[in-house]
């Protein structure tokens, strides 16, 4: 009978590959001996792509370009840094046009003395215009950069999140991540503070959050349903809203309603 038939006989090779495994398995080898089912062996591969740690600067601008390239729904950013390189801004303008140009949401918080920096006060101006939402905060420590269902967060105390960052799809995380980026954003303050706008505004604004039909509302108001239509495409222009629905939302978090 050969060595490692039967229990209790097996090769040096085995034992050791089994030591150095999951609690004491060789890798893809179930408890009883047998190879593991297919599904154990790709939840074990799918946690371990859940999680993927960057040291390498070189490695980390190619990681995040496609995890913003891949962005469908939205590209959230915390980056509490005084100002940004030529370099470095010259490497993300493109990126964050690009998001917007897909339609892809962009909301950016950075510190307040970034103002300070021409470069950057520019660049952030600019996302401004091309439909970007940029907001400032006094103080923030949290370094962190969010596109749809994937995070990644900075290593060590680096100027940029390029000089080693973790990535992670791990929902809970991804979750936590959001939820850290959504509380800094609500203390932060608009990089333009928007426009008061007129009573008229207002009441058309709060008529589309009741639902009314537009010639309820607009005979509420006193205005024709024309005009009425029309404020609303001015209002949605002007919020860079694609829905009514979004810029009843929008309208609210700008304290408008």
């Amino acid at each position: 009978m050969h060595a490692g038939t039967e229990r209790g006989h097996d090769r040096p090779d085995t034992v050791r590959a089994r030591s150095a495994g999951d609690g004491g398995r060789a890798p893809g080898a179930a408890r009883d001996g047998r190879p593991a089912d297919r599904t154990e062996r790709a939840a074990a591969v799918e946690r371990v792509e859940r999680i993927e740690r960057l040291t390498d600067p070189a490695a980390v601008r190619p990681r995040i370009e496609d995890l913003i390239h891949h962005a469908r729904r939205d590209v959230l950013s915390l980056a509490p840094y005084p100002e940004l390189s030529p370099g470095y801004l010259a490497w993300l303008r493109p990126l964050a046009l690009g998001c917007l140009r897909r339609g892809v949401a962009f909301r950016t918080v950075m510190l307040c003395e970034t103002l300070d920096d021409p470069a950057t006060a520019a660049h952030l101006r600019e996302i401004e215009r091309h439909g970007g939402r940029v907001r400032l905060i006094g103080h923030a420590t949290e370094r962190l950069l969010v596109c749809d269902h994937r995070a990644a967060l900075p290593l060590g105390e680096g100027p940029t999140i390029e000089h080693g960052a973790l990535f992670t799809g791990e929902p809970a995380i991804v979750d936590s991540v959001r939820a850290l980026f959504e509380r800094a954003w609500a203390q932060a303050t608009p990089l333009t503070p928007a426009p008061t706008p007129t009573d008229t505004a207002r009441l058309i604004l709060a008529a589309m959050c009741s639902g009314a039909k537009d010639e309820t509302a607009a005979r509420g108001i006193g205005v024709s349903v024309r005009t009425y239509r029309r404020r609303i495409a001015h209002l949605m222009d002007h919020l860079n809203a694609g829905s009514r629905a979004q810029a009843a939302l929008l309208a609210r978090d700008r304290g408008w309603i």
